[in-house]
């Protein structure tokens, strides 16, 4: 079944109009009577292949990108992940000394850690003197 429908009625119900498109109705959008666009379903695409090594693939022997695309890799970037957690537990364990004192004073000089008598007057204030 087809429809046809006037470009200011598409413009303002394109949802609608793609939505019947994608149930399978063929709608045509005229301009001045006169068909110009015709709204139909995509066919769907497969799954862009996952891209193995990134930047550094032009780097890698055959046998790596091989090797960083199969089922194997997945099994020791687990057991790795594993290690790793281990790890860091126990650092987390390991007692460690820890001072909570912040120093008393701050080791960067700031403009503001000066007296206000050592800071210069402007030449506008001067000259009101």
């Amino acid at each position: 079944m087809s429809r046809q429908v006037n470009l200011y009625e598409a413009k303002t119900k394109l949802s609608q109009l793609v939505e019947d498109a994608a149930k399978g109705e063929e709608i045509i959008i005229a301009k001045n009577g006169k068909p110009m666009v015709k709204l139909v379903v995509v066919a769907s695409e497969e799954k862009p292949k996952k891209r193995v090594g990134g930047q550094w693939a032009k780097f890698m022997t055959p046998e790596e990108r091989a090797y960083y695309s199969s089922p194997q890799f997945d099994i020791d970037s687990k057991k790795w992940d594993e290690e790793i957690l281990r790890d860091f537990k126990a650092f987390q364990d390991e007692p460690r000394e820890y001072d909570p004192t912040w120093p008393a004073t701050s080791s960067t000089p700031t403009r503001s850690s000066g007296s206000k008598t050592s800071r210069k007057r402007s030449a506008k204030k001067r000259a009101k003197r």
